[in-house]
């Protein structure tokens, strides 16, 4: 997210120094690969709802997030679509397909408006080569990303859907707590129907373990007490 708190005429709010999420970034926090990459990187915005690539389409690159976030979504065979991972600031996108050489797994689409900085295949491959001690940096991101993978996998297995929508609720508030998430957007999280969170939700605020009253916002009035209803 880049402040503009500064105004003086120098000040270029588009400078990856003076990008606040750099330090997250998995690439942008080593200065000397910042320094490369604000020769190289090339600046798009997203409205939300805009599909940034598609499954199924090869990767010519690596986007990393400015600003905003952005959900990585499949198809399931029966046509119903699930959130994979949902990526903020100084997060990247595409990495795993681009180093697999093979075509993207999930679609990423823009939650939020945002702001994404993307660098070439060729580009971030002579990064890598010149500083190699970006390769352990990934591999730890890619480990933490499938860990999470699986812990969401055994909880969709484990878990009704009042226990996954409960969780999902939890994960979504202490992570993306300025986003208001529809039905829909906590269906594909939780892998369930908006249907089926609709008439959960109806249930959690008649125990008073959130608040629907002002509409589309949810507020979740006891935290402990939905922590203790997502326990399988």
């Amino acid at each position: 997210m880049i402040s503009k708190k500064d105004c003086a005429p120098n000040f270029d709010p588009h400078s990856c120094r003076n990008c606040e999420s750099r330090d997250e970034s998995l690439l942008c926090s080593i200065p000397e690969v910042m320094e490369q990459i604000e020769n190289i990187k090339m600046r798009s915005s997203f409205k939300a709802g805009q599909i940034i690539f598609t499954a199924g389409s090869n990767p010519m690159g690596l986007f990393t997030i400015q600003a905003g976030l952005v959900k990585l979504e499949v198809i399931s065979a029966n046509g119903s679509a699930h959130t994979l991972r949902i990526v903020g600031p100084g997060g990247a996108l595409g990495y795993r397909s681009l180093f697999a050489q093979e075509p993207y797994h999930a679609t990423a689409i823009a939650v939020e408006d945002c702001e994404l900085c993307f660098i070439s295949k060729t580009d971030i491959m002579n990064i890598f080569k010149s500083h190699p001690e970006l390769a352990m940096r990934l591999i730890s991101h890619i480990s933490k990303d499938l860990r999470l993978a699986e812990e969401k996998w055994a909880d969709q297995m484990d878990k009704g859907a009042p226990e996954r929508i409960a969780e999902a609720l939890l994960f979504l508030q202490d992570h993306f707590s300025h986003q208001n998430w529809t039905r829909r957007e906590i269906a594909q999280w939780a892998g369930t129907t908006p249907e089926t969170v609709i008439r959960t939700l109806a249930n959690f605020e008649k125990e008073g373990l959130i608040d629907q009253t002002d509409g589309r916002s949810i507020r979740i009035v006891s935290k402990e007490k939905l922590r203790e209803r997502a326990l399988p």
